[in-house]
């Protein structure tokens, strides 16, 4: 498959990813937070706080859609292994690393109030793992990307 028929696959995989995304941050979790302040009364206080540190992780998860996005643009310039990639790479793993401490904070904050039941937990230790993997891997191709540039520029070198 051509470069830029991988990209443009790859930017329509991102748009995809970015419209379940705003629709799960902008629609479903705010809900969600609305029927619980409506069902727990004694909680309703945390309302505006978890909506708020949902929107500051949808920030976060966005910012990472865009390195994405300037990685696929690379791609379909045939710029595949190159710092830049790297370092965008890197940067999605930070965020999402970001991410994981930002959930953990707020879970054992909620487990400190006595608002989080085992099923809530599970649910956010799966996407707690998740967040960490997604970091853990984005960081690992950094390292491969970073590397792969270093020797495709000595390779041009000798050329």
């Amino acid at each position: 498959m051509e470069q830029k028929n991988i990209a443009r696959m790859l930017k329509i995989f991102t748009l995809c990813v970015g419209a379940v995304g705003a629709f799960f941050f902008f629609f479903y979790i705010p809900i969600l937070i609305w029927e619980v302040a409506q069902e727990e009364t004694e909680a309703a206080w945390l309302q505006w706080p978890g909506t708020i540190g949902m929107w500051v992780i949808a920030l976060m998860c966005f910012l990472a859609l865009w390195e994405f996005w300037r990685i696929c643009s690379r791609i379909g310039r045939d710029e595949s292994f190159c710092r830049e990639n790297g370092a965008s790479m890197g940067h999605i793993g930070i965020l999402a690393f970001t991410v994981a401490a930002l959930i953990l904070g707020g879970t054992v904050f909620l487990m400190v109030l006595g608002y989080l039941n085992a099923a809530g937990f599970l649910m956010i230790f799966f996407v707690l793992c998740t967040a960490v993997g997604i970091g853990v891997l984005c960081l690992a191709l950094s390292r491969l990307i970073d590397n792969a540039a270093r020797l495709k520029e000595e390779s041009d070198l000798t050329i």
